[in-house]
């Protein structure tokens, strides 16, 4: 794991700050050793990665790719000593810190999306940047940050630049943040991506989208001929394997997670067969679920791995699994949401930005997945939660074209934060390659008009034009690429009622109070309270935190309720908060 703590002191820093704070190098190592350490008069560095009283330059993500070429560290010099606009042509998730001579500042820089997470902290005459949202915490030696545990309490992730610890921020962005003299600044080296402007012609955009997709495959296979493809049943691990050339196809690595019998596994094991390649199947339903213990263990692990700001629930299965399997060069499908836009479904068409519809999208998508159940919850914290996430997404919402203000909020919030705290946790330990991260791809994805993204138009288009043969086979929702692709009248139908059934869904869940867990988050919530009910002690700490409801504890450690995987997972988180404690 590639982990890193920079601590930059000025004469009037506290002399606690002085020398390495070993709790804050706990944090980076998690089970494992620190053992690169850098020690002078204005501060201390921390790393997994060689550093030395010298200049340095350090990877922190596995990948460091642009379309054409693998890159290392020592091409990142130029990069991070300039501008820094260069750093775009890096695929997400990217992170790097550089010291150009012994005593110098020491910078460090994260892709542009932000997918790859890091933090920062400022105190009296000391600054630190981290991988460590808790390795900063222990720093700072302040409580937690009410008002983003409301919001984790809330979404099951956070927005902006929250953490759930006080002072604790997450880096934007495209940020490269300089340390130096007990100070810190932090610039951005790219703006948001643009949506202004008139939109691309839709097959202008197509062409384009496919091209950069088929680059990225064949360039990055040719390359590592080793690499996996990610094949599910789903529209984006599709694309992707549209984009691979058929001569590179046969042969080609691809994994699929499930049992026998369902949808990912079948389609992926028939797509395998028609084009020669090498399908690997990791069976779920073959292997025995952990103990109680071993799954309160693990859980505990995915927390920290997630640095307490994400949903350990969904990551600790993959854990489970991913730690038998080969890690090396992963190719999957992620950012296919943005050139979607599946949340438009039920949003007005035409509609301008108002506080009204950012309340109407919180509480029908953002706050129905993954909310804590507000009878664990101290009332007044959660209704103080309620209100300052309700404000605070009124401020990250886009002023005009209220379908475009989605498209904003979902990559630089929803990816950024959500889907980057689970990307990093895989960032570090493979090579995380997802070509839909291309900042080209996206900025066409956000520049089509909405109406060409709405119900999977602009990606039925890609498919197409990428094989059109692979778009007319069908996907796990019975849906066809090739139809999507059109306008035709049996085409809206079929997609009609395809999104009836899931407002339909989404409506019963309201209705019910219900949560969505992920694959395998509900298996080992019940596994975690389970070991909580034989021992009390390992959860002891949650009666001593002033937001969780006590008298709501008692009745799940005594079986008198049990609890949503949404809800453990927060205890989980605040468990691990407990440990620093």
């Amino acid at each position: 794991m590639s982990a890193f703590l920079a601590v930059s002191i000025a004469p009037n820093a506290a002399e606690r700050l002085r020398h390495p704070v070993e709790a804050a190098i706990a944090c980076l190592a998690d089970g494992g050793s620190v053992e690169h350490r850098d020690v002078a008069a204005d501060g201390w560095i921390a790393s997994t990665e060689p550093v030395g009283p010298g200049a340095f330059t350090v990877s922190l993500s596995k990948l460091l790719r642009t379309r054409d070429a693998d890159l290392n560290a020592a091409d990142l010099v130029p990069l991070l000593a300039g501008s820094g606009s260069g750093l775009t042509d890096l695929l997400p998730p990217f992170a790097a810190a550089h010291r150009a001579h012994a005593g110098g500042p020491v910078t460090v820089a994260n892709d542009w999306l932000g997918f790859r997470q890091l933090f920062w902290w400022r105190g009296d005459g000391v600054a630190a940047v981290s991988t460590s949202a808790r390795a900063l915490a222990v720093l700072a030696g302040a409580g937690l940050d009410l008002d983003g545990l409301g919001t984790q309490a809330m979404m099951g992730w956070q927005i902006a630049d929250q953490t759930i610890y006080q002072g604790v921020r997450a880096c934007p962005p495209a940020t490269i943040a300089t340390l130096s003299g007990g100070s810190l600044e932090i610039r951005q080296y790219a703006a948001d991506v643009s949506q202004a402007g008139p939109a691309p012609r839709l097959e202008d955009a197509v062409a384009e989208m496919a091209d950069i997709l088929a680059r990225w495959q064949t360039a990055y296979i040719e390359a590592h001929p080793e690499s996996v493809l990610q094949l599910t049943g789903g529209h984006d691990s599709r694309i992707l394997l549209g984009a691979t050339p058929e001569k590179l196809r046969n042969g080609l690595r691809a994994l699929t997670l499930g049992s026998d019998t369902s949808p990912d596994v079948v389609i992926a094991a028939r797509l395998a067969k028609r084009y020669g390649i090498r399908h690997e199947v990791y069976r779920l339903d073959e292997h025995a679920p952990p103990s109680p213990a071993a799954a309160h263990a693990l859980a505990l692990e995915a927390a920290k791995a997630l640095e307490t700001l994400g949903s350990p629930m969904a990551l600790a299965p993959l854990l489970s699994v991913e730690a038998q399997l080969d890690q090396g060069h992963r190719l999957s499908g992620l950012g296919g949401e943005v050139a979607r836009g599946f949340y438009y479904a039920g949003q007005p068409v035409g509609a301008q930005t108002t506080p009204a519809l950012v309340d109407r999208l919180a509480r029908w998508r953002l706050f129905s997945n993954e909310s804590v159940d507000a009878a664990a919850l101290d009332k007044d914290f959660h209704a103080a939660a309620s209100a300052h996430t309700h404000a605070t997404l009124k401020t990250l919402f886009p002023a005009g074209d209220w379908l475009r203000a989605t498209d904003h909020f979902y990559l630089y919030h929803r990816m950024h934060r959500w889907s980057g705290a689970h990307g990093t946790a895989a960032a570090v330990r493979r090579h995380f390659v997802n070509p839909m991260f291309d900042r080209r791809f996206i900025e066409l994805s956000l520049g089509v008009a909405p109406a060409d993204k709405r119900d999977s138009l602009l990606l039925g288009r890609i498919m197409s034009r990428l094989d059109a043969e692979l778009a007319r086979i069908p996907l796990d929702t019975g849906l066809v690429p090739a139809r999507l692709g059109t306008r035709s009248v049996a085409t809206r139908v079929t997609v009609a009622t395809a999104t009836a059934r899931k407002v339909a869904g989404k409506v019963r869940q309201r209705l019910t109070n219900a949560r969505r867990p992920q694959l395998g988050a509900a298996e080992v919530s019940d596994l975690v309270v389970e070991h909580w009910r034989s021992d009390a002690s390992v959860c002891a700490p949650l009666y001593d935190m002033p937001v969780v409801d006590r008298q709501w504890l008692d009745g799940l450690l005594s079986g008198a309720h049990g609890a949503p995987a949404t809800t453990v997972t927060f205890l989980v988180n605040l468990l691990v908060v407990a440990e620093r404690r």
